[in-house]
């Protein structure tokens, strides 16, 4: 008021409101209520409980233009979204401690499809974030990165990479392409969680190979990251193919294999061979693609077959059959595989680990 009346403007250029805290029962908490009243942001009940950067989340999380409830059981729910995220920056760092980028990292061009996929995705949630950020909606920021980490990488792209990173050969290019991605993910990850979770990101940046001292003193670009995704963006060929193969994977080989697994045909998903029959235009557009979708579906083989039309010229809806997997278990990945017992050396391991094994200098 001092300022519009000696100037005639604000003194501030934007400002944001927000609503009351109020408790469970969405009463007000103030300080007119003289019993069990404390400060929620700064009260050692949760940030000496929980910690502050976990706080801090919780902060964020909050739609601030409404009143903001606080409870403890809103608390505790943010905070497993805080173990989310710390354990997703684990699983990747974790996978890079033989990572060098200036000798490791993978163009985006030479990259595995699976890992331009999910980089893809990555990069597209990047700019939804740095928008959030510009907007001042800091609970989209919250939901837009647990959902991502939750859903597409935790339950998704690093389950499907497992086998790559433990069982490819250390220095292949396939397992190179994941930890290039992880790579990137990691750091940009860090830049994005580093306004709400601020101990936290600098911790994990850390320990990301050849990054500066501080993730606060990086300088996060989201256009740089707008520039890769145009770069090696998927025709709407390629797009199309990887749609169906992830909605393929969960309405019809997901529960196929599970209940091969109830009717005891199989045990885990690696002991099945599956037979996705499909139109013919859609098996010509897969095939290139079928190793991949393999890896996806995380069985030992899979087998292509084209639907048969019906006599009204009709084509049914792709099917999928589950059987044992062919071949022996390869000790070491533990796929099936026709061609484990053929290397004496290493009679109970398949090709591709004879291969990895001979890559670190024992013999094949």
């Amino acid at each position: 008021m001092l300022s519009l009346a000696a100037n005639g403007t604000a003194p501030y250029r934007t400002v944001l409101t927000h609503g009351f805290l109020v408790d469970a029962d969405r009463e007000k908490i103030s300080k007119s209520k003289q019993s069990g009243y404390e400060k929620p942001q700064t009260s050692e009940a949760y940030v000496g409980r929980y910690g502050a950067d976990i706080v801090r989340l919780w902060t964020a999380s909050q739609d601030y233009r409404n009143d903001i409830v606080v409870s403890e059981e809103r608390v505790n729910k943010v905070g497993e979204t805080y173990r989310l995220l710390r354990n997703t920056l684990r699983f990747q760092l974790s996978n890079l401690y033989d990572f060098n980028p200036q000798t490791d990292f993978v163009p985006a061009k030479d990259r595995d499809g699976l890992d331009l996929w999910f980089l893809a995705k990555f990069l597209r949630l990047e700019q939804q974030i740095a928008a959030a950020y510009a907007a001042c909606e800091f609970h989209s920021v919250y939901q837009h990165i647990s959902q991502f980490v939750a859903v597409d990488l935790s339950a998704q792209y690093h389950d499907l990479t497992k086998d790559r990173l433990y069982t490819d050969a250390a220095r292949s290019l396939r397992r190179r392409s994941t930890q290039s991605t992880f790579h990137e993910m990691a750091a940009r990850l860090c830049q994005m969680l580093s306004p709400i979770l601020p101990f936290t990101a600098d911790e994990a940046w850390a320990f990301i190979p050849e990054q500066t001292e501080s993730v606060h003193l990086s300088v996060w670009d989201p256009q740089a990251g707008a520039s890769l995704l145009e770069e090696f963006s998927p025709g709407e060929h390629v797009t199309r193919v990887w749609n169906y193969m992830f909605e393929w994977r969960e309405s019809l080989a997901l529960p196929a294999l599970e209940k091969a697994r109830q009717s005891k045909l199989i045990g885990k998903s690696l002991e099945a061979k599956i037979t996705l029959t499909i139109p013919p235009d859609l098996l010509s557009q897969l095939e290139p693609f079928r190793a991949n979708f393999a890896e996806i579906l995380n069985v030992s083989q899979l087998l292509l077959a084209h639907l048969s039309a019906r006599p009204d010229g009709s084509l049914p809806d792709p099917q999928v059959a589950v059987a044992p997997a062919d071949g022996t278990k390869c000790e070491r990945c533990w796929h099936f595989e026709t061609d484990v017992g053929s290397h004496s050396n290493h009679p109970g391991l398949c090709s591709r680990c004879v291969e990895a094994v001979a890559a670190c200098g024992t013999p094949a």
